[in-house]
């Protein structure tokens, strides 16, 4: 089994998903981790970049939400997150600490499968999948 996680340290899972710096790639064995490995995240991340957080300032100065294409009948674009489906497209399951709804709507149409899971430590909350697959 591979399983999938957003890291921004190679440590903890990172809050933002699609603006982690790289993704974590655990190899399960039956309960076991029998690897990790790492790839850099290949999604273009400039329009996260324009304005920190919740993109409150978009191109050309306005207001909510410009960054992702919505609002105020301003569209210069669609937020897709096309590179991440496809490091993703081999995983058996994605971990995500949050999933915003372009993020969601594009692991749904790639068929990526997710779970939201809680803490904080990679290899805990692999074990802890692991864990919850067995109880089931």
């Amino acid at each position: 089994m591979l399983i999938a996680i957003a890291t921004n340290d190679r440590k903890t899972i990172a809050k933002r998903t699609g603006r982690a710096t790289e993704f974590a790639f655990f190899e399960v064995n039956g309960k076991e981790i029998t690897g990790v490995t790492y790839e850099k995240n290949h999604h273009e991340h400039h329009d996260h970049d324009r304005s920190e957080g919740n993109h409150r300032q978009g191109r050309r100065g306005h207001g909510l939400g410009q960054g992702h294409g919505y609002g105020n009948g301003y569209h210069h674009h669609e937020h897709h997150h096309d590179e991440v489906v496809e490091q993703l497209k081999n995983v058996d399951m994605f971990l995500v600490h949050a999933v915003g709804k372009h993020m969601r709507s594009d692991l749904e149409r790639g068929n990526i499968p997710f779970k939201l899971v809680k803490g904080e430590n990679l290899t805990d909350i692999v074990n802890n999948y692991i864990k919850s697959l067995s109880e089931n």
